[in-house]
């Protein structure tokens, strides 16, 4: 499947399935963000699976999915795309320990130049 397009993002935190904003995916690239945070990274795909490493730059008031208010970490998502939505799960690499469901659902392709 081609991931390139406009994506919605959500994360199942303590507080259920919340939305994590917009995400752009273009040949390997992501970049997204909502309200309290934007994001920037790389992401590969092989066949229906999808990998992705992301720097959260987070400028909200303390209520990160991850129960702390740092200003920036590292995300890595992992997980399978099937006609247009991606589920899996997403991590930080310094609390290994600790992962939570997310999904992505395509909106559209990117526009023609």
């Amino acid at each position: 499947m081609n991931v390139e397009g406009i994506w919605t993002g959500e994360v199942y935190g303590p507080f259920g399935w919340e939305s994590r904003g917009i995400f752009v995916m273009e040949k390997g690239r992501i970049i997204g963000g909502d309200h309290r945070q934007y994001s920037t990274g790389a992401y590969k795909t092989t066949r229906d699976r999808f990998q992705a490493s992301l720097t959260v730059h987070y400028y909200g008031p303390p209520q990160t999915t991850f129960g702390e208010a740092r200003e920036q970490f590292t995300t890595e998502l992992e997980g399978v795309v099937k006609k247009g939505v991606m589920t899996g799960t997403i991590l930080r690499p310094d609390k290994g320990q600790f992962s939570l469901q997310c999904r992505m659902i395509k909106r559209m392709d990117l526009p023609k130049p």
